[in-house]
Formats: C-alpha cells, structure tokens, sequence
C-alpha cells in the first residue's frame, strides 16, 4: 500500500511538470565568515587591552586595541564608536586566555564578541642615520629617521553565538618603523625618545592590520528562483529582484493554499533561499525540508549543500 502510495505520488510530481515552473536566475554577491573563521556580522564586539608594568608597551598595546576596534568598524560597517575599547590591569598570575575569563568579559561590556590583547612584548628600539627631506615644511623637520622595534601580540576571542564554546588565540610577531624628524643635529638617545612618542601611531596601524583578518569573505553565487505564469507569482519574483525578500515572502506563502504541490514545492523552496538571503540558515533548511515532501525539485540538492555549508 505504501508502495502505490509513492508511486502515486511521484506520478502526480511528474504530471505536473509538464506545465512547471519557469526559471529565473539571480547573481548574488553572498557574505561569508572572515579568514579567521570569526563572523562579527550583526555581532556587538568589545575589545579589551591589559596594561603591564612597562609604560610603553601598555601604551602600544592601547593603540593596537584602538586600532583593531576602528578597523572592525569599518570592515564591518558597524558605525564609529560601536566597537567599545577597555583597559584591564595585567594580575600576574591570571589566566586570560581563559573561557571563564572571556566569558566574564563578554558579561561585563554587554558584548555577543569579546576580544582580549594581552600584554605586549616589545623589544628594543633602534635609530637609522638621519636623511635629509627633499620638501621639508621647516628646519626642524628637514632629516628624518627611522625607527625599529620588534614586537609579538597575542589575542583572545571568545564568541557566545559560537556553538562551539571554544576560545580562539591568534598570535603574531613583527617589527614597528616609526619616522622621526629633527633637524639632522638631535643625538641618537634623543631620537630614540622621539621614536617612542611615535610609536602610538604604528601601534594604530597594527590594529587596523589585525582587523583586516577578520574582515568578511564576499563570494558571487547563482541562486535560481522558481515562478508561474500568474501576477502573483510575478510580484514575488519583481520583489526579490529588488531584493525585499521580506515582501517576497509574504507574497510566497500566500501562495502556499494552493493544492497542487508543485507550487506549494516551488514556493517553499523559494522561500527558503529567502530565508538564506535574510541570515536564517536553520529557517531556510526547514522550508526546504517542506518542498522536498511536497514536491522534491531538481535544484533541491544543489540549495542544501550551500545551507549545510552555512550551519
């Protein structure tokens, strides 16, 4: 019985073939988690920075943390000043790699995305021979120097929509060339102290750097949506061609009372790149699950793997 039952069934799938669905195919430019494998999109971040005992590495380390919350900022479009910065107190002793830690973190700045810069190590730094400018806007800025000071940062990131739970640690190691200008007689431990005072900027630079990491991935992709020879159906398709999936959807599930199940299928199934489009993987694979009862599609498959890929 269960056997007819099926045969019956995709028979009547195939019946209705025969005056199926047209076609229409969209190009998207589809946003994808950063490099990193951290996605920030729609996420509230913090940052936090610990200062140490050394005046000058705390100072750098500030820097990179304010460079690294523009940078997001910006990649991310969130809007200047939506990415608070914090300062902390290095505690010897404290283990801030931690998911306790970063998890009272997150609580304390109200943030979905904590990020914790330890305690920089910088080395020492070193001054090159001065070299005359060739348009110097005045005596005391007519040589300028370089300088160099190695240093290695380590961050933490702990994100609470993570279904994973796990902290993630990023490292990394290089070497900071603040310029300095005099006027070619200032002596080497006076350009040193110069060479410090710059050192802030070069610290914002490695933060906006560092942030670049964790910018989105942008991939162009085919999607293909389903539509009938009726106004109704053209509404939906001209809605999401301006991409108000909201107002398509509303359109599609009207659609939904009809009986024959290759529409139902089709407006399911467009429903569910929809819901895709709109951020909601785990919406979009349920309203998928419902067009493959109905009236599986060819293209169902293809739709799927993509959903998969998202989860």
């Amino acid at each position: 019985m269960r056997h007819n039952l099926f045969l019956a069934f995709s028979a009547l799938c195939l019946m209705t073939v025969a005056c199926g669905p047209s076609k229409h195919v969209m190009q998207m430019e589809m946003r994808y988690p950063s490099k990193s494998g951290v996605d920030l999109s729609g996420k509230q971040v913090s940052v936090v920075y610990l200062e140490g005992g050394d005046v000058k590495a705390s100072a750098f380390n500030g820097a990179v943390a304010a460079g690294f919350a523009a940078g997001v900022e910006k990649e991310h479009a969130s809007g200047e000043g939506s990415v608070g910065v914090y300062r902390m107190m290095h505690s010897a002793g404290g283990n801030y790699s931690s998911r306790d830690s970063l998890v009272n973190l997150l609580m304390d700045t109200g943030a979905d995305v904590v990020f914790l810069l330890d305690t920089v190590s910088l080395g020492t730094m070193t001054i090159s021979g001065a070299t005359r400018v060739a348009s110097p806007v005045s005596k005391d800025s007519s040589f300028v120097s370089s300088g160099s000071i190695p240093f290695s940062i380590r961050m933490y990131s702990f994100d609470a929509m993570d279904k994973s739970g796990n902290v993630r640690t990023f490292a990394g190691s290089s070497t900071a060339r603040p310029d300095v200008y005099s006027d070619g007689a200032s002596d080497s431990s006076a350009m040193i102290g110069k060479a410090y005072v710059a050192l802030d900027a070069e610290g914002f630079a490695v933060g906006e750097a560092v942030a670049e990491t964790f910018a989105p991935q942008w991939k162009r992709e085919q999607y293909v949506l389903t539509y009938f020879d009726s106004s109704r159906w053209y509404d939906a398709l001209s809605k999401a061609s301006d991409y108000d999936w909201k107002g398509a959807v509303d359109v599609w599930i009207s659609l939904l009372e009809s009986k024959d199940m290759l529409k139902r299928s089709c407006a399911e199934y467009n429903i569910a790149i929809a819901c895709l489009m709109l951020g909601d993987a785990d919406l979009a694979i349920e309203w998928l699950d419902r067009s493959d009862a109905d009236c599986k599609l060819p293209m169902s498959e293809a739709l799927r793997k993509r959903l998969a890929a998202r989860l």
